[in-house]
């Protein structure tokens, strides 16, 4: 390798790391602002999918180079669908900054395959937003401090699936790297981390959350050998993307028969009241599916006095955007969860990343969650975390040599 190559690696080596920062930067901005206090979330929520938007577009221009994007036929296709979704917001008279919310998730799906973070920066961002779920633990903010719970719940499950990778990359690197013989109390921590989840998101009567939690637990117990089965990923995959819509149209289903159909979690009947959200928002897509109602459609449920919230992440694509920006979304999810199979399935830790993925997913069935920020940004961290690799290569049982750095 001559002397120009070994600059150009280094020049695209920088650019994706400044590629990496601006994701990293986009998620503490966002954080800091919109989880310490009620009031700054108030003032800065409204535009958070723009202030997520410059981050993106930063990282999008140090990922690629604009003839390399222009060569790149995912690129026209996240371009087409931003087109689309915008024409059809015009046609229906939609407010037109729900553009940003779909422009961004697409581009965060688009980035996907290109976010490349060091072991350091895996590091701090396992620590800063793990953190986050101590911090809401000890200062309940879902109850006194403003905050709707399940929005606090959003926040505690998002931490927590970095708090336990945490204490899972300890105790490997305890074992692995340190060569401690008996690493087992940290197993035991973890387990008690899962009781102490279980209890504070219990608190916060965050059913949304309380999923998530029993998803996570499940992944992580289902034996590596079993991730590995390509058929086992693809359904987790298909599940958990496209199945979100279908969980939909089954609670609608539910819905017919609550006077029979009776259960109770958090002191709440399972069915209480979505079912009747997505009755109505299924009844007026239908009428305009090509095009989405838009974000502007005002509710005829009389408790909600015209608030419009679809509260499920996927779905709300497919009802606002319409079936053609719908599709694209849920090609470029698949494509890149199947994408993460071989990474995700590498070693134990990047199982536990994978599993925290999948189980980011479970609260989007009830929740916007995964398409709003900061949440769409700590997905794409979270993707990045997957990919960065393990301590130590299962295959081989070496050491990888970066990890020592």
């Amino acid at each position: 390798m001559n002397e120009t190559d070994n600059e150009k690696l280094k020049a695209q080596k920088l650019r994706k790391e400044m590629g990496n920062l601006a994701v990293m930067a986009g998620v503490f901005v966002l954080t800091t602002a919109e989880w310490h206090f009620f009031e700054w979330y108030e003032a800065v929520t409204p535009y958070g999918t723009l202030i997520a938007s410059l981050f993106l577009i930063i990282a999008l221009f140090c990922y690629m180079d604009i003839k390399d994007m222009l060569k790149d036929p995912a690129f026209y296709l996240m371009a087409g669908a931003d087109v689309v979704a915008l024409i059809n917001l015009f046609l229906i008279g939609s407010d037109k900054g729900a553009i940003l919310t779909v422009a961004d998730f697409i581009l965060i799906l688009y980035l996907a395959n290109k976010i490349d973070l060091s072991k350091k920066q895996v590091i701090i961002s396992m620590c800063y937003l793990g953190f986050f779920f101590l911090y809401w633990t000890f200062d309940v903010k879902g109850y006194f401090k403003g905050y709707n719970t399940n929005y606090g719940g959003l926040v505690l499950i998002s931490g927590f699936f970095f708090a336990i990778y945490a204490l899972e990359y300890l105790r490997l690197y305890l074992v692995e790297i340190k060569g401690v013989k008996n690493a087992k109390w940290l197993l035991a921590v973890t387990v008690f981390f899962f009781a102490w989840g279980y209890n504070i998101i219990a608190w916060y009567r965050s059913r949304c959350a309380l999923l998530g939690l029993a998803a996570f637990a499940v992944l992580i117990l289902i034996p590596l050998k079993v991730w590995k089965n390509r058929i086992f990923y693809t359904v987790l995959t298909a599940v958990t993307t496209a199945g979100s819509v279908l969980v939909s149209l089954v609670y609608v289903w539910l819905g017919a028969m609550k006077d029979v159909f009776s259960i109770r979690i958090f002191y709440k009947d399972l069915i209480s009241g979505r079912e009747e959200i997505w009755s109505e928002l299924w009844s007026a897509f239908i009428k305009q599916p090509v095009t989405g109602i838009g974000s502007s459609y005002e509710m005829q449920l009389d408790w909600l006095g015209g608030m419009f919230e679809v509260h499920n992440g996927l779905l709300d694509i497919l009802i606002v955007h319409g079936i053609a920006v719908f599709c694209v979304t849920i090609v470029f999810m698949i494509k890149r969860f199947l994408e993460l199979h071989d990474a995700g399935t590498k070693s134990h830790i990047n199982k536990c990343a994978a599993a925290g993925l999948f189980a980011m997913m479970m609260p989007a069935f009830m929740e916007n969650y995964i398409i709003v920020p900061p949440f769409s940004l700590i997905m794409l961290i979270l993707i990045g975390t997957i990919k960065a690799g393990s301590l130590s290569d299962t295959r081989s049982g070496a050491v990888m040599e970066d990890s020592r750095k």
